[in-house]
């Protein structure tokens, strides 16, 4: 089935699991019904979406959104639009990405994540088919697919009044489960296979590393806690410092970072901070009078004889400043974002992976 032939090279892999996927998206993609991809984080969510787009026929866009990567204040204008003077800095009228959908597939990301008011928003439009832009008090009737994923229990946020019970029942008409990699590992060769040839086309001065067979055998061992994305980006590592050469255990076992037990390299613990960017830490209070050097005597750390954990160190610094730059900025993360040196999106990521508890990032309004 050229449907088949499609998915064989969207959603690399010969696994039972990847099979069974495969097989999900060519039963439900014919059906005008609400599709919930769940799979943890990196697993590759967003190909279900794309494969039942392309399987249904339709003709409209492919509309992703991140529901977790976007501030809550501005979500609503993204998902449906605005009017004209709606709000401040509305210039102009902008359609949001649900029209953007129409006749297409629109795909929710981290739908777990949406705010509650948000939630209730949501269903209307799916109850009526219809969508309402921000400042208008027109109705326009849009025809979409609405594909979600989550990485999160749904159904334990809905018990627990955190989630719509009924959003819950409306996007969730047929549920697919994307496997972690590390229940599919003997796809790993494969996986590894299709990105060194998407490596090739977007990263032209380098050449995909490849691996001997004691190497693999360790890849295949590992846990892989971030996934697809995480074999991808580990693959690009070893590229950029080993260009197509075959690597062994001993070469690619300080490039990988054993988040289970804090272990790690320096090279891979600098990847954690590889968009931190040029950050002055004495710019940056840590606390009431003093630098951060001044707070901290290094030397001392050596001087008591003891191992020191740099993974972990380093780790619990980062999560300070984030905090720190948080409350300095009196919860905008537009601002902590510039203070920090970092985009917005990679502020919200670095939030959600130390889940930091901030007050005022959870109840005030960007400045």
């Amino acid at each position: 089935m050229a449907g088949s032939k499609f998915l064989d090279n969207l959603i690399a892999g010969s696994s039972d699991q990847i099979q069974d996927v495969r097989q999900h998206i060519e039963m439900a993609a014919p059906y005008p019904v609400n599709v919930l991809a769940v799979g943890p984080t990196g697993s590759g969510k967003e190909l279900i979406a794309k494969g039942i787009h392309k399987l249904s026929g339709r003709k409209g866009n492919f509309v992703a959104v991140n529901s977790a990567a976007i501030p809550s204040e501005l979500l609503e204008a993204e998902l449906f639009g605005y009017e004209k003077g709606s709000f401040t800095g509305a210039d102009k009228a902008r359609k949001g990405k649900v029209e953007e959908a129409a006749d297409g597939t629109l795909f929710l990301d981290e739908i777990g994540d949406m705010p509650f008011s948000l939630q209730a928003k949501l269903l209307r439009v799916l109850e009526t088919k219809t969508v309402q832009k921000i400042g208008s008090e027109k109705s326009t009737p849009v025809d979409f697919r609405l594909v979600c994923a989550t990485h999160t229990d749904i159904g334990d946020l809905a018990r627990q009044g955190k989630f719509r019970a009924d959003l819950l029942y409306r996007i969730a008409v047929y549920t697919i489960e994307n496997p972690p990699l590390a229940e599919r590992t003997e796809d790993l060769e494969e996986l590894i296979t299709v990105l060194s040839l998407r490596l090739k086309k977007t990263e032209k001065k380098i050449l995909p590393a490849r691996f001997d067979p004691e190497a693999m055998g360790f890849l295949r061992a590992y846990s892989w806690p971030g996934n697809i994305r995480e074999l991808a980006n580990f693959l690009q590592k070893c590229s950029v410092l080993f260009s197509g050469q075959t690597l062994g255990i001993d070469k690619i076992k300080p490039l990988m970072p054993n988040f289970e037990t804090g272990e790690g390299s320096e090279i891979a613990q600098a990847s954690l901070w590889d968009d931190v960017g040029s950050i002055a830490m004495n710019d940056i209070p840590v606390s009431a009078g003093g630098s951060f050097q001044e707070k901290h005597d290094f030397a001392s750390y050596f001087a008591r004889n003891q191992p020191l954990n740099l993974n972990q160190f380093l780790s619990e610094i980062e999560e300070k400043l984030i905090t720190t730059a948080l409350d300095y900025a009196n919860g905008s993360v537009e601002k902590a974002a510039q203070n920090l040196g970092l985009t917005q999106e990679a502020l919200l990521e670095k939030i959600k992976f130390y889940a930091v508890m901030n007050r005022s990032f959870q109840s005030k309004p960007r400045n």
